[in-house]
C-alpha cells in the first residue's frame, strides 16, 4: 500500500496515535495502518481519497466527504491534520477540528516542506499549549500540540465568502470557502473563458442539452452556463468543499431546479453522456504540478460526449494539452490564446 513522504513521517510517531483518531484532509490510505490499534476516522476533502480508503476496507460510518464534520463522533484523543496547499484551509480546518478535540487531546500537523508547514505550524499557538516539533525527514515536518482549554465553538457561515462577480454579460452571486479554486476572486483564465463561450453558437434547441462542468470550483462556469441557456448542468468536483460552494453559489442564483452535484475522482462516478463539456482542470496535486488529472480526463471525455458532443477546455497554454485533445478526439481547433491562457475546443465525430 503506497504512502507518501507526509504519511511515511508520521510513520515514525506511530505508537503516539491511540485512543479516537481523527485524519483531516488526509492524503493517502494511511489512517488504516492504525485501525489494529486506534478507533480511526477520517474527514476527507478529497473524492479520491475517500474511495480510496472506502475500497481498502474502511468503515464509511467513520469517514466523510463533506464540507465540516458531520457525524457525532466528538471527543477525539488525537486529531491529524494534513498541511493543505491553501493556508487559510488550514486556519479552516483548525477551527473546525479544535472543538472535536478531548482536553488533553493532541493535534498533530505534518506537510511537505514546500506546503509552507514550517511557517504555517506557529497557527497551532492560537488554540494549543506546548507546540513544537516532533521531527523533520524526508523533506517533510510534523509538529504537535496539547489542548488545555475550550475553544470557540465552529462558526461555519463566517467562513463562507460571499462576492458579485460580473462576468460575460452576467452578474452571478458567489459563495465559496477556504481551499477552493477561485476563491474570493475571478480567474483570468476562467474570465477569459466564459467570455469566448458568449460568442460561441450553440446548437439549437440548447435548453435540452446536458452539460458536464468538470472541475466546477466555487460553481462560476456552471452558473453562467445555467442563465446563458437553461440546460441541465451536472458541476463536478474532486473537492468536498467545491461542491458546497458550487452548491451554495447556485442556490444564491436561483438555478438549483436543472444542477446536479457529483464528488468524483476524474470521470469515474459520472454515469451518461452529455452534449457539453467544459473545464478549467486542474494541473496540481498538493504543490507539486501533476498533469494526470487534466490528461486523463481529456482521454475520458470521448466516452462521455454524445455525437458531435463538444469539449471546451481553458488552460495555461505552455501545458500540452492539444496533442491529448487530438489523441482523444481526433482533432481540435483553438479558439483563443491571451493573458498565457489558449482556449480548446474539441467535437466527438462519428466513427468512420
Amino acid at each position: 500500500m503506497s504512502l507518501n513522504s507526509t504519511s511515511l513521517l508520521l510513520e515514525r510517531s506511530v505508537s503516539q496515535f491511540t485512543g479516537k483518531v481523527l485524519f483531516a484532509n488526509p492524503e493517502d490510505s494511511f489512517p488504516l495502518t492504525l485501525l489494529d490499534q486506534a478507533d480511526c476516522f477520517a474527514w476527507c476533502q478529497s473524492k479520491t481519497v475517500f474511495n480510496q480508503l472506502s475500497r481498502a476496507g474502511m468503515d464509511e460510518n467513520k469517514m466523510a466527504f463533506a464540507a465540516t464534520w458531520d457525524h457525532d463522533t466528538t471527543d477525539f484523543d488525537n486529531i491529524i491534520i494534513y498541511q493543505p496547499k491553501a493556508k487559510e484551509l488550514l486556519d479552516y480546518l483548525l477551527a473546525a477540528c479544535l472543538p472535536l478535540l478531548k482536553i488533553g487531546g493532541q493535534i498533530w500537523l505534518v506537510g511537505d516542506n514546500k506546503s509552507g508547514v514550517k511557517s504555517a505550524y506557529k497557527k497551532l499557538n492560537a488554540g494549543l499549549e506546548n507546540v513544537g516539533k516532533v521531527e523533520g525527514a524526508k523533506h517533510c515536518l510534523l509538529y504537535v500540540g496539547d489542548k488545555q482549554a475550550e475553544p470557540p465553538a465552529f462558526n461555519y457561515e463566517s467562513w463562507v465568502k460571499t462576492w458579485t462577480q460580473e462576468v460575460a454579460g452576467k452578474s452571478i452571486i458567489l459563495k465559496s470557502l477556504p481551499g477552493v479554486f477561485g476563491h474570493g476572486k475571478l480567474d483570468l483564465g476562467t474570465k477569459l473563458f466564459l467570455e469566448q463561450l458568449d460568442q460561441h453558437r450553440f446548437m439549437s434547441q440548447v435548453s435540452d442539452a446536458r452539460m458536464l462542468d468538470f472541475g466546477c470550483g466555487d460553481g462560476i462556469i456552471s452558473i453562467w452556463l445555467a442563465k446563458h441557456t437553461n440546460a441541465r448542468i451536472t458541476a463536478l468536483d474532486d473537492s468536498a468543499l467545491a461542491i458546497e460552494a458550487t452548491k451554495m453559489s447556485c442556490e444564491a442564483n436561483g438555478v438549483l431546479e436543472k444542477m446536479t452535484f457529483l464528488g468524483s475522482n476524474g470521470l469515474t462516478e459520472v454515469k451518461g453522456r452529455f452534449n457539453y463539456i467544459f473545464s478549467n482542470p486542474p494541473f496540481h496535486k498538493g504543490t507539486d504540478t501533476d498533469y494526470s488529472i487534466a490528461e486523463s480526463f481529456i482521454m475520458s471525455a470521448k466516452q462521455h460526449l454524445t455525437l458531435n458532443g463538444e469539449l471546451f477546455i481553458v488552460a495555461n497554454d505552455f501545458l500540452r494539452y492539444p496533442s491529448i485533445i487530438d489523441a482523444a478526439l481526433s482533432t481540435h481547433t483553438r479558439l483563443n490564446r491571451a493573458q498565457g491562457f489558449a482556449i480548446y475546443h474539441a467535437r466527438q465525430k462519428k466513427p468512420k
